[in-house]
């Protein structure tokens, strides 16, 4: 019988992401990950740990093959994963990424956008692409570039409005 892993330790017994773990011992066991909002499915080896990155529809879970609890729990609606140097992952989701290290370890951007991201390049540490806008006076894609070293943030639309005028006034 599979173990049921989700986000809160609830059980649950619907068709998931059914992954089969062998622990160093040589016995398995098989997981059923509750699912996110998207159809990107991957499980990621990384070099400097025996946890594994896995990805059930947008929702990550870092297992330890060894256990059937997972160590943590993030994210539900990533849709693309992306590598850049130093071994690093991106995982990008409607508005924002979340960089996986090499060890495993995890960090999310500011926010990029106000609902999607497109056309993510990914050269060396440098993360460009474009954001949504959809305000009422701009209904646009905004170039945004990320450095991945120095975490800093160039463009898109999320903090686009500040330091504009209001478009109000109260008398």
């Amino acid at each position: 019988m599979y173990v049921p892993i989700t986000d809160d330790g609830e059980a649950f017994y619907s068709e998931g992401f059914p992954v089969r773990f062998y622990r160093t011992d040589g016995t398995e066991w098989v997981a059923n990950f509750q699912t996110g909002w998207t159809e990107l499915k991957e499980i990621i080896e990384f070099e400097k740990t025996k946890n594994l990155l896995v990805v059930a529809c947008g929702t990550c879970y870092l297992v330890n093959p060894d256990h059937t609890k997972p160590i943590e729990v993030f994210g539900v609606g990533y849709s693309d994963i992306f590598k850049a140097n130093k071994d690093r992952l991106v995982l990008q989701d409607q508005t924002a990424l979340t960089i996986i290290e090499s060890d495993g370890t995890h960090w999310g951007t500011e926010k990029i956008s106000w609902d999607g991201l497109a056309e993510i390049k990914v050269e060396n540490n440098l993360v460009s692409g474009l954001a949504y806008n959809p305000m009422h006076d701009a209904d646009e894609w905004v170039e945004f570039k990320y450095d991945l070293d120095t975490k800093t943030l160039t463009g898109g639309s999320y903090y686009s409005f500040e330091n504009k005028k209001p478009w109000w006034k109260v008398w």
